[in-house]
Protein backbone atom coordinates (compact mmCIF):
# COMPACT_ATOMS: atom_id res chain seq x y z
CA UNK A 1 0.00 0.00 0.00
CA UNK A 2 1.36 3.46 -0.92
CA UNK A 3 1.92 6.13 1.66
CA UNK A 4 -0.87 8.15 0.02
CA UNK A 5 -3.37 5.26 0.37
CA UNK A 6 -2.34 4.74 3.98
CA UNK A 7 -2.85 8.41 4.76
CA UNK A 8 -6.23 8.41 2.98
CA UNK A 9 -7.42 5.35 4.93
CA UNK A 10 -6.27 6.96 8.17
CA UNK A 11 -8.10 10.20 7.34
CA UNK A 12 -11.31 8.29 6.56
CA UNK A 13 -11.07 6.33 9.80
CA UNK A 14 -10.45 9.48 11.84
CA UNK A 15 -13.37 11.24 10.16
CA UNK A 16 -15.63 8.25 10.86
CA UNK A 17 -14.58 8.15 14.52
CA UNK A 18 -15.20 11.89 14.84
CA UNK A 19 -18.70 11.55 13.35
CA UNK A 20 -19.56 8.67 15.68
CA UNK A 21 -18.73 10.87 18.67
CA UNK A 22 -21.95 12.77 17.98
CA UNK A 23 -24.18 9.70 17.82
CA UNK A 24 -26.57 8.99 20.70
CA UNK A 25 -26.38 5.20 21.15
CA UNK A 26 -29.71 4.92 22.97
CA UNK A 27 -31.54 6.77 20.20
CA UNK A 28 -29.87 4.63 17.54
CA UNK A 29 -30.95 1.45 19.32
CA UNK A 30 -34.48 2.81 19.88
CA UNK A 31 -34.90 3.51 16.17
CA UNK A 32 -33.49 0.06 15.45
CA UNK A 33 -36.28 -1.42 17.58
CA UNK A 34 -38.95 0.41 15.55
CA UNK A 35 -37.35 -0.75 12.31
CA UNK A 36 -37.74 -4.39 13.33
CA UNK A 37 -41.50 -4.21 12.84
CA UNK A 38 -42.88 -4.88 9.37
CA UNK A 39 -45.72 -6.76 7.67
CA UNK A 40 -44.25 -10.11 8.71
CA UNK A 41 -43.21 -9.10 12.23
CA UNK A 42 -46.18 -7.04 13.46
CA UNK A 43 -45.80 -8.23 17.06
CA UNK A 44 -42.67 -9.34 18.95
CA UNK A 45 -41.68 -10.33 22.46
CA UNK A 46 -38.85 -8.71 24.45
CA UNK A 47 -36.72 -11.82 23.89
CA UNK A 48 -37.26 -11.71 20.12
CA UNK A 49 -36.30 -8.03 19.97
CA UNK A 50 -33.21 -8.64 22.10
CA UNK A 51 -32.14 -11.51 19.85
CA UNK A 52 -32.60 -9.54 16.63
CA UNK A 53 -30.62 -6.57 17.99
CA UNK A 54 -28.04 -8.84 19.62
CA UNK A 55 -28.42 -7.19 23.01
CA UNK A 56 -29.33 -8.61 26.41
CA UNK A 57 -32.93 -8.82 27.56
CA UNK A 58 -32.47 -6.12 30.20
CA UNK A 59 -31.30 -3.59 27.61
CA UNK A 60 -34.15 -4.55 25.30
CA UNK A 61 -36.66 -4.06 28.12
CA UNK A 62 -35.39 -0.52 28.83
CA UNK A 63 -35.63 0.42 25.16
CA UNK A 64 -39.14 -1.02 24.87
CA UNK A 65 -40.27 0.61 28.12
CA UNK A 66 -39.07 4.01 26.85
CA UNK A 67 -40.75 3.62 23.46
CA UNK A 68 -43.97 2.45 25.10
CA UNK A 69 -43.93 5.44 27.49
CA UNK A 70 -43.52 7.79 24.51
CA UNK A 71 -46.40 6.20 22.64
CA UNK A 72 -44.43 4.47 19.89
CA UNK A 73 -44.99 0.91 21.11
CA UNK A 74 -47.91 -0.70 22.88
CA UNK A 75 -48.13 -3.93 24.86
CA UNK A 76 -50.36 -6.59 23.37
CA UNK A 77 -52.22 -9.44 25.06
CA UNK A 78 -49.65 -12.23 24.63
CA UNK A 79 -46.55 -10.56 26.15
CA UNK A 80 -45.77 -9.08 22.76
CA UNK A 81 -45.33 -5.49 21.58
CA UNK A 82 -46.54 -3.73 18.44
CA UNK A 83 -46.14 -0.29 16.90
CA UNK A 84 -48.49 2.31 18.35
CA UNK A 85 -50.28 5.06 16.41
CA UNK A 86 -47.70 7.73 17.35
CA UNK A 87 -45.31 6.10 14.89
CA UNK A 88 -47.51 7.53 12.15
CA UNK A 89 -46.43 11.05 13.06
CA UNK A 90 -42.78 10.25 12.32
CA UNK A 91 -43.34 9.91 8.59
CA UNK A 92 -46.52 11.88 8.06
CA UNK A 93 -45.86 12.93 4.45
CA UNK A 94 -45.23 9.40 3.24
CA UNK A 95 -48.01 8.00 5.42
CA UNK A 96 -50.47 10.31 3.68
CA UNK A 97 -49.95 8.17 0.59
CA UNK A 98 -50.87 4.98 2.41
CA UNK A 99 -54.30 3.38 2.12
CA UNK A 100 -56.97 3.87 4.75
CA UNK A 101 -56.56 0.26 5.86
CA UNK A 102 -52.77 0.56 6.28
CA UNK A 103 -53.14 3.75 8.29
CA UNK A 104 -55.92 2.36 10.45
CA UNK A 105 -54.42 -1.06 11.17
CA UNK A 106 -52.57 -0.28 14.45
CA UNK A 107 -55.63 1.51 15.81
CA UNK A 108 -58.00 -1.26 14.73
CA UNK A 109 -55.87 -3.82 16.57
CA UNK A 110 -55.70 -1.60 19.63
CA UNK A 111 -59.49 -1.25 19.66
CA UNK A 112 -60.04 -4.98 19.12
CA UNK A 113 -57.69 -5.89 21.97
CA UNK A 114 -59.40 -3.38 24.27
CA UNK A 115 -63.05 -4.31 23.67
CA UNK A 116 -62.23 -7.92 22.68
CA UNK A 117 -64.90 -8.09 19.95
CA UNK A 118 -64.86 -7.98 16.16
CA UNK A 119 -63.82 -4.72 14.47
CA UNK A 120 -64.79 -3.58 10.96
CA UNK A 121 -64.15 -0.85 8.38
CA UNK A 122 -66.95 -0.06 5.91
CA UNK A 123 -67.63 2.29 3.01
CA UNK A 124 -70.75 3.21 1.05
CA UNK A 125 -71.32 1.51 -2.32
CA UNK A 126 -74.51 2.70 -4.03
CA UNK A 127 -77.29 1.60 -1.62
CA UNK A 128 -75.13 -0.93 0.25
CA UNK A 129 -72.38 -0.83 2.81
CA UNK A 130 -69.23 -2.71 1.82
CA UNK A 131 -66.96 -4.18 4.48
CA UNK A 132 -63.37 -3.47 3.42
CA UNK A 133 -61.55 -4.83 6.48
CA UNK A 134 -62.26 -6.96 9.54
CA UNK A 135 -60.49 -8.14 12.66
CA UNK A 136 -61.95 -11.12 14.47
CA UNK A 137 -62.80 -11.08 18.16
CA UNK A 138 -60.25 -12.35 20.66
CA UNK A 139 -63.06 -14.33 22.29
CA UNK A 140 -64.68 -17.58 21.15
CA UNK A 141 -67.23 -15.85 18.91
CA UNK A 142 -66.29 -15.73 15.22
CA UNK A 143 -67.91 -13.03 13.10
CA UNK A 144 -69.48 -14.12 9.80
CA UNK A 145 -68.67 -10.72 8.29
CA UNK A 146 -65.90 -10.93 5.70
CA UNK A 147 -64.10 -8.50 3.40
CA UNK A 148 -66.53 -7.87 0.55
CA UNK A 149 -69.68 -8.53 2.59
CA UNK A 150 -72.50 -6.16 1.61
CA UNK A 151 -75.48 -5.11 3.71
CA UNK A 152 -78.36 -2.74 2.86
CA UNK A 153 -77.36 0.76 3.89
CA UNK A 154 -80.87 1.89 4.82
CA UNK A 155 -81.26 -0.87 7.42
CA UNK A 156 -77.92 -0.62 9.26
CA UNK A 157 -76.46 1.99 11.59
CA UNK A 158 -73.24 1.91 9.53
CA UNK A 159 -75.14 2.66 6.35
CA UNK A 160 -77.28 5.33 7.96
CA UNK A 161 -74.14 7.12 9.19
CA UNK A 162 -72.61 7.03 5.71
CA UNK A 163 -75.83 8.17 4.03
CA UNK A 164 -76.35 10.97 6.55
CA UNK A 165 -73.50 13.02 5.01
CA UNK A 166 -75.10 13.04 1.56
CA UNK A 167 -77.47 15.73 0.35
CA UNK A 168 -81.19 15.03 0.06
CA UNK A 169 -80.85 15.14 -3.72
CA UNK A 170 -78.05 12.55 -3.72
CA UNK A 171 -80.08 10.20 -1.53
CA UNK A 172 -83.17 10.59 -3.72
CA UNK A 173 -81.10 9.78 -6.81
CA UNK A 174 -79.56 6.68 -5.19
CA UNK A 175 -82.95 5.36 -4.12
CA UNK A 176 -84.97 6.49 -7.15
CA UNK A 177 -85.47 2.92 -8.38
CA UNK A 178 -84.83 1.09 -5.11
CA UNK A 179 -87.40 -1.59 -4.30
CA UNK A 180 -85.79 -3.76 -1.61
CA UNK A 181 -87.05 -1.99 1.51
CA UNK A 182 -86.51 -5.08 3.67
CA UNK A 183 -87.58 -4.53 7.27
CA UNK A 184 -85.49 -6.01 10.09
CA UNK A 185 -86.96 -4.20 13.11
CA UNK A 186 -89.20 -1.29 14.07
CA UNK A 187 -86.25 1.05 13.40
CA UNK A 188 -85.78 0.02 9.77
CA UNK A 189 -86.98 2.74 7.36
CA UNK A 190 -89.73 1.27 5.17
CA UNK A 191 -89.52 3.78 2.32
CA UNK A 192 -87.57 6.80 1.11
CA UNK A 193 -89.50 9.33 3.22
CA UNK A 194 -88.86 7.26 6.36
CA UNK A 195 -85.17 6.99 5.45
CA UNK A 196 -84.83 10.76 4.98
CA UNK A 197 -86.52 11.34 8.35
CA UNK A 198 -84.18 8.84 10.00
CA UNK A 199 -81.09 10.46 8.44
CA UNK A 200 -82.12 13.88 9.80
CA UNK A 201 -81.66 12.37 13.25
CA UNK A 202 -78.54 10.34 12.47
CA UNK A 203 -76.53 13.20 10.94
CA UNK A 204 -76.28 14.91 14.34
CA UNK A 205 -75.10 11.81 16.20
CA UNK A 206 -71.40 11.17 17.04
CA UNK A 207 -72.03 7.41 16.91
CA UNK A 208 -74.83 4.91 16.43
CA UNK A 209 -75.71 1.68 18.23
CA UNK A 210 -77.77 -1.22 16.94
CA UNK A 211 -79.05 -3.46 19.71
CA UNK A 212 -80.59 -6.30 17.73
CA UNK A 213 -82.06 -3.92 15.16
CA UNK A 214 -80.50 -5.58 12.09
CA UNK A 215 -79.40 -9.00 13.33
CA UNK A 216 -81.72 -9.76 16.23
CA UNK A 217 -79.07 -11.43 18.39
CA UNK A 218 -76.23 -9.04 17.58
CA UNK A 219 -75.08 -5.66 18.89
CA UNK A 220 -73.10 -3.15 16.82
CA UNK A 221 -71.60 0.27 17.45
CA UNK A 222 -70.43 2.55 14.63
CA UNK A 223 -68.59 5.88 14.44
CA UNK A 224 -67.57 7.96 11.40
CA UNK A 225 -64.06 8.48 10.01
CA UNK A 226 -63.48 11.87 8.39
CA UNK A 227 -61.05 13.25 5.84
CA UNK A 228 -59.27 16.17 7.54
CA UNK A 229 -58.83 18.01 4.23
CA UNK A 230 -62.53 18.43 3.49
CA UNK A 231 -64.35 16.89 6.47
CA UNK A 232 -66.03 14.33 4.24
CA UNK A 233 -66.92 10.99 5.81
CA UNK A 234 -64.70 8.44 4.10
CA UNK A 235 -65.59 5.31 6.09
CA UNK A 236 -67.20 4.02 9.25
CA UNK A 237 -65.47 2.13 12.03
CA UNK A 238 -67.67 -0.40 13.81
CA UNK A 239 -67.60 -3.27 16.27
CA UNK A 240 -70.01 -6.16 16.62
CA UNK A 241 -70.72 -9.03 19.01
CA UNK A 242 -73.54 -11.20 20.34
CA UNK A 243 -75.89 -9.22 22.58
CA UNK A 244 -74.95 -11.52 25.45
CA UNK A 245 -71.34 -10.22 25.40
CA UNK A 246 -72.14 -6.87 27.09
CA UNK A 247 -75.12 -5.40 28.86
CA UNK A 248 -76.72 -2.58 26.87
CA UNK A 249 -75.63 0.16 29.27
CA UNK A 250 -71.98 -0.92 29.12
CA UNK A 251 -72.15 -1.19 25.34
CA UNK A 252 -73.44 2.38 25.03
CA UNK A 253 -70.80 3.51 27.53
CA UNK A 254 -67.43 1.74 27.53
CA UNK A 255 -67.67 0.24 24.03
CA UNK A 256 -69.09 3.34 22.33
CA UNK A 257 -66.47 5.58 23.91
CA UNK A 258 -63.69 3.29 22.67
CA UNK A 259 -65.09 3.19 19.12
CA UNK A 260 -65.46 6.97 18.96
CA UNK A 261 -61.92 7.51 20.23
CA UNK A 262 -60.48 5.03 17.72
CA UNK A 263 -62.39 6.64 14.83
CA UNK A 264 -61.06 10.05 15.86
CA UNK A 265 -57.50 8.70 15.98
CA UNK A 266 -57.81 7.30 12.46
CA UNK A 267 -59.36 10.52 11.18
CA UNK A 268 -56.30 12.51 12.26
CA UNK A 269 -54.21 10.76 9.61
CA UNK A 270 -56.64 10.95 6.67
CA UNK A 271 -55.89 13.89 4.37
CA UNK A 272 -56.83 12.60 0.92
Amino acid sequence: MSSYSSELSLDIEQEKNQEERYLVPGLVRGLAVLNLFDRVHQEMTISEIAEKLEINRSSAFRLIYTLESCGYLRKMSQKTYALDSNVMKLGFNSLSEMSLIELAMPILKELRDHVRIAVHLSILEDTNILFIHNLQSTELFTSNIHIGTRWPAHATVIGQLLLSRLSKTEIQERYAHFQKWDVFSERTPKNLDALLERLDFVKNQPYMVSWGHYNTDMAACAAPIFNQANQEMVAVLSVSCPISTYNESEFHGKVAESVILAAQKISKFIYK
